[in-house]
């Protein structure tokens, strides 16, 4: 998804993907109620707003080339590799941002991290 441009972007696939990636945060261990982890659900956040972002791009428009529906669809491949670089956040700041322990850095797991890469690679 990185070397890919907003015109180029299959809307329904991305859509799939994001779903699939929410999907895996929502059945993620530290993310059953009553105790949430504040970093996942943070991040798990972060990626259903920009979710929402996608649903409101019109697709007629966006196949069109209109201009606001590009630069939609580029916000959102944009916030896409940015949750992706706080998932893979070994610095500490994340839990810094969200309130955890910056020495003990929540373990996203496999699945979560898979479907991210997965998102990235379009």
């Amino acid at each position: 998804m990185s070397t890919q441009q907003a015109n180029d972007v299959d809307i329904e696939r991305l859509d799939a993907q994001m779903t699939d990636l929410l999907d895996a945060f929502e059945a993620h261990p530290q993310m059953q109620p009553p105790a949430t982890h504040p970093t996942i659900f943070f991040l798990m956040d972060f990626v259903r707003n920009t979710h929402q972002v996608l649903k409101g791009v019109d697709a007629q428009k966006y196949a069109a080339g209109d201009q606001t529906a590009r630069e939609q669809v580029q916000e959102v491949i944009g916030r896409n590799q940015f949750a992706c670089v706080l998932l893979n956040d070994s610095s500490g700041k994340l839990s810094l941002m969200t309130g955890s322990d910056p020495n003990d850095p929540v373990d996203f797991g496999p699945n979560v991290k898979a479907k991210a890469r997965a998102l990235m690679e379009g």
